[in-house]
């Protein structure tokens, strides 16, 4: 039994946003200049201390009264004297000190840089007709610019938890559910806000409208002390609530700084069932820049929009996460507003109180807005924008939306594709784009969407010696075809055409040609009949025949020819390819032990397994009595986590599709346990070739 403290494999989610560098922070900069230029003329200071970790915050107790901790950033806000800030600069693990001045930035100036408002104003677009869930803390739909009904047309409450307290709901209805964060209220309204509290401006109208004024709002609260379950409930209300609020987009300006590209952690397949299901799934990329492999590990799956954060100047902030060179998953895909962001505020709230703006000529704005930092400001910008694009063309997929803003961005030359993607965002170019796209809805909802369940898809040539084939079948060379050639076969009285291959996976997708001469085949899956495929075409062109929605496991995929002339240009996979003589065979391994007490994962034991080459997928659980909570994760050879178990469900699961044979090794975690003893299940699930 090993007696170590890593960090807690049950993450509470930090809020990336606000405040992460609230004022636009310099990394070589530790304490502000506004700061340094008061300290030789006032005797105290209202700051803003930023840690490296969340768990040095109380030291700040320790010097002042005057302080007020974040619970879920790592920072508190305190009142220092000079001498003081001084001593605190000193200290290891602050990375800054700001003063908490009043701000002046704007949202008016994140739709003029991006040509925003040009859209709401010689286009029309303001977001009509599309709905966007904000899973956040929640919103406070008392504001005259999220008013509950017109607006914010459903605000949910998450509430309970899965073993803890026995309950397991949401409250709907609710007029205000941000009541002690703020963090989701300034989100909402960079979103959608319709900016009536400012519609008197001389500037411009309703001067801090959000991108999408017109989209309807869902709020989905989870308070501010946000978990992986929470997200989860989240995430689920909006699966469950989709059609009946049509809903389209979910920003999420929350995550974690364990970057770790993990397909099957449970917030990822959330996200990846909702993009499956056509809704645009946009999070942030977090603020741990500077640094190279910093971005959110929810943010790095390729289904979601990976957003970074630009300033008004059209640079990279300095605090947003950067992606890996070269690494094909991690990397931002757009910059969008967000630096010194103007929105909705929540009155009460810990970071409703921070970034008040202050305005001579409108004294009321200090009510109703505030001005925050941070890739979270960025998200919604970029999931208002999807809302813009959706309303000038209803029937682009989720793919597509990401396309066309990657595509539209302003380049931004000085830096690298894994820290800004495809640039910064245009949302005039990237509605201009979207209007003249063929939209492909339809399509991606039926399976053809760009990205499996694992990220890219398993693509297998036409000529994949794994695959079984009768009847007249040749290769054709061909230019247009996915690796220069593809195969044809034709039906006739002495030739029915079939083609067979096994793979191990839920989505599939089967890639052909179409012409003039095309003709017809059935698709079969396991042998019940999954569809028809018709390969005729006035023109020369393209065609795939997708399944989404497979049981997990091996499948026996057969294309038999019907009529006229059948084609294949391989098949796109989420799995991968065997004989089709192959079987699935389950062994499982019990482990057991005693855990605790324990607390934030102070007692660890771990259990090795050797996987050899044929083992397609692990499948593991753990149960325990006494205690209450035990998370359990799975290492791969390297030690690095790829899978694991950290909700507070009882048992714990966790499933990995294998990529390696080796030693893998899982970590069974005491993260609040008493005394408890846990039995530990793990399956191999192996492919074996049978002999006819």
């Amino acid at each position: 039994m090993n007696q170590i403290v890593p960090k807690r494999s049950f993450l509470v989610l930090s809020v990336a946003a606000g405040l992460a560098s609230s004022f636009g922070a310099n990394a070589e900069a530790l304490v502000s200049s506004d700061l340094q230029q008061r300290l030789t003329t006032a005797p105290a200071h209202e700051v803003i201390v930023t840690f490296s970790d969340r768990s040095q915050v109380t030291r700040l107790l320790n010097l002042t009264a005057s302080t007020r901790p974040l619970q879920e950033l790592p920072m508190a806000g305190a009142v220092l004297t000079s001498s003081q800030v001084n001593e605190v600069a000193q200290w290891e693990g602050v990375e800054s000190i700001y003063f908490n001045a009043p701000l002046e930035y704007f949202n008016y100036e994140a739709g003029e840089i991006t040509d925003g408002h040009k859209v709401h104003d010689q286009i029309g677009l303001k977001g009509a007709g599309v709905t966007v869930a904000v899973l956040d803390s929640g919103i406070d739909a008392n504001h005259p610019d999220l008013q509950f009904g017109s607006k914010t047309i459903q605000n949910v409450k998450i509430v309970g938890d899965l073993g803890l307290t026995g309950t397991n709901a949401w409250l709907e209805n609710q007029p205000n559910t941000d009541t002690s964060s703020g963090h989701g209220t300034h989100v909402a309204g960079t979103v959608g806000g319709t900016g009536a509290a400012s519609a008197g401006d001389s500037r411009r109208a309703n001067y801090y409208a959000g991108i999408a004024p017109q989209a309807n709002l869902i709020g989905l609260g989870a308070g501010e002390g946000l978990s992986i379950l929470f997200a989860l409930q989240g995430f689920d209300y909006a699966l469950a609530n989709q059609q009946r609020y049509g809903i389209d987009i979910i920003t999420n300006s929350w995550g974690s700084s364990v970057s770790v590209y993990d397909p099957n952690n449970p917030i990822n397949k959330a996200s990846y069932e909702a993009y499956k299901r056509g809704m645009v799934v946009a999070f942030a990329a977090g603020n741990d820049g500077p640094g190279e492999d910093t971005l959110n590990p929810y943010a790095i799956v390729p289904w979601v929009i990976n957003v970074g954060s630009g300033t008004k100047a059209g640079d990279l902030s300095d605090f947003s996460s950067r992606g890996v060179a070269g690494d094909p998953y991690k990397h931002i895909d757009v910059v969008a507003p967000g630096s010194g962001i103007c929105s909705t505020r929540a009155p009460g709230t810990a970071i409703g109180a921070t970034g008040p703006l202050v305005n001579a000529t409108y004294p009321t704005y200090s009510a109703y807005y505030h001005c925050i930092s941070g890739t979270s400001m960025a998200t919604p910008f970029v999931a208002g924008t999807a809302a813009l694009l959706l309303e000038a063309n209803p029937e682009l997929s989720p793919d597509q939306i990401e396309q066309i803003l990657m595509q539209s961005a302003t380049a931004m030359p000085a830096y690298a594709y894994h820290q800004v993607g495809g640039g910064y965002i245009n949302v005039l170019n990237a509605v201009d784009l979207a209007s003249r796209t063929d939209g492909k809805r339809q399509q991606f909802l039926e399976g053809a969407t760009a990205w499996s369940s694992q990220g890219a898809w398993n693509a297998i040539a036409d000529a994949d010696p794994l695959l079984s084939s009768s009847g007249n079948w040749r290769s054709v060379s061909s230019a247009g075809s996915t690796d220069a050639t593809y195969r044809q076969a034709s039906v006739s009285k002495k030739s029915a055409p079939r083609l067979e291959f096994a793979f191990h996976g839920k989505a599939m997708q089967l890639m052909y040609p179409r012409n003039s001469k095309g003709g017809l085949a059935d698709v079969y899956v396991d042998d019940v009949f999954r569809g028809r495929i018709s390969y005729f075409a006035a023109g020369d062109s393209t065609g795939q025949f997708a399944l989404n929605n497979l049981a997990s496991g091996l499948h026996r995929v057969q294309l038999r020819g019907i009529q006229g002339t059948v084609y294949f240009d391989g098949a796109l996979l989420d799995g991968s390819l065997f004989p089709t003589n192959t079987q699935t065979v389950e062994e499982t391994e019990t482990f057991t032990g005693t855990m605790g007490p324990s607390v934030e994962n102070l007692e660890i034991d771990e259990f090795k397994i050797e996987v050899g080459t044929d083992v397609i997928t692990i499948k593991a659980s753990v149960g325990w009595d006494g205690g209450v909570d035990i998370d359990f994760s799975l290492l791969d050879p390297s030690g690095v986590e790829v899978a694991s178990g950290a909700t507070l469900a009882n048992p714990e699961t966790l499933e990995f599709a294998v990529t390696e044979p080796g030693t893998y090794t899982y970590q069974v975690k005491g993260y609040a346990t008493v005394l408890a003893n846990y039995t530990l299940e793990s399956t191999k699930v192996r492919a074996v070739v049978t002999t006819p």
